[in-house]
């Protein structure tokens, strides 16, 4: 009933509740409480009231279709299926269009599925967006073209960015730049997921207090989950700006917005429980990440690092790259001292 009162509102301004009665196959009577309650969701709003009412399209929005892959135009998608629909302030528009055609066409490209599923729901100052496709997982399509050792490393080379399946065509990009434009991001596939909180891109002074921004549970348990789910969410009264972002990722701002810079969660280097105490461990971290001249190592709940660890990452790796910066961010008094220890700095 959202779905067609957000695409069909605005026909049946006088007539809403006859229409939705044919449409749904139901008595007038059956209306009047759905009526009432997509008021108070304001997917309506009543602009003249008494026996004969009027309505007109309400802030809130949600809409679904359905799509047959490969083959698909993800603009032709953004352009029919959302665009149309949305009334959203430029900026935040801009966003959504780019996350949008971008989970679509890795989809389409990459999924090696059949159907897509895409939804969107604008609700209480927020925009929520999910890609559904039914492929093989984005994670398991990683570890097998990249062969990968464990498909959990797929999770690591995600987050490095300007990684790859088809680099013929395709920079690798596009998830690494949606995953920092959104307030919310998470992809479920294959039993893992990767999540991201932009804290950045919230609105610095909203109109009113905002709802706590989350992104709505699956109605399945990732180990069951079939192909990739992408989720997305973003605070309509956000004043974060699409070119803000890709300025963020490149040393050159802003005359040159080339992908330049990166930052990597250290955690994601591990496998399962294990700690970081070994120079393959420490190759693996650093895997492709010479295609960067400033790479920032998010050392984030890493209690600490072995002696092996550290020495190729911040004496032989920093030595034979010598043009690259590389700095270590979050890093407690234990991992620091080994960093330092290694590097030939003197303690603090």
């Amino acid at each position: 009933v959202r779905h067609w009162v957000t695409r069909h509102v605005s026909r049946h301004p006088r007539d809403l509740a006859a229409a939705l009665a044919t449409e749904f196959r139901v008595t007038r009577a059956a209306v009047a409480p759905v009526l009432h309650r997509l008021e108070g969701e304001a997917f309506i709003s009543r602009v003249r009231g008494g026996t004969r009412p009027e309505f007109a399209q309400g802030p809130s929005r949600y809409l679904v279709s359905n799509h047959k892959l490969p083959g698909l135009d993800e603009s032709a998608v953004w352009e029919t299926e959302l665009a149309p629909h949305l009334e959203l302030p430029p900026n935040v528009a801009n966003i959504i269009h780019y996350g949008v055609t971008e989970m679509v066409n890795n989809a389409n490209d990459h999924s090696s599925g059949t159907q897509l599923t895409l939804r969107c729901a604008v609700a209480a100052s927020m925009v929520y967006l999910w890609v559904l496709d039914d492929g093989e997982g984005l994670f398991e399509h990683m570890r097998r073209v990249l062969e990968l050792p464990d498909r959990r490393l797929a999770v690591l080379e995600l987050s490095k960015g300007r990684v790859t399946t088809d680099p013929a065509r395709h920079t690798g990009e596009g998830i690494f730049f949606t995953s920092r434009t959104f307030s919310r991001f998470r992809i479920r596939a294959n039993g893992l997921s990767y999540e991201r909180r932009n804290r950045e891109l919230d609105p610095a002074q909203p109109a009113r207090q905002l709802p706590v921004i989350g992104l709505p549970d699956d109605d399945k348990p990732d180990e069951h989950l079939r192909g990739t789910r992408v989720t997305m969410a973003l605070h309509t009264e956000t004043s974060a700006q699409l070119r803000e972002v890709f300025a963020r990722y490149t040393t050159r701002a802003p005359d040159d917005l080339s992908f330049d810079r990166t930052v990597v969660p250290v955690r994601l280097a591990r496998i399962g429980q294990e700690q970081l105490l070994s120079r393959s461990q420490a190759k693996r971290l650093l895997s492709g990440l010479d295609r960067f001249r400033r790479i920032e190592l998010d050392f984030e709940t890493i209690a600490e690092i072995g002696q092996a660890f550290a020495d190729e990452v911040f004496r032989v790796w920093a030595r034979d790259h010598p043009a690259i910066e590389l700095l270590a961010l979050n890093t407690n008094p234990q991992v620091a001292a080994m960093v330092r220890r290694v590097s030939g700095q003197p303690p603090t």
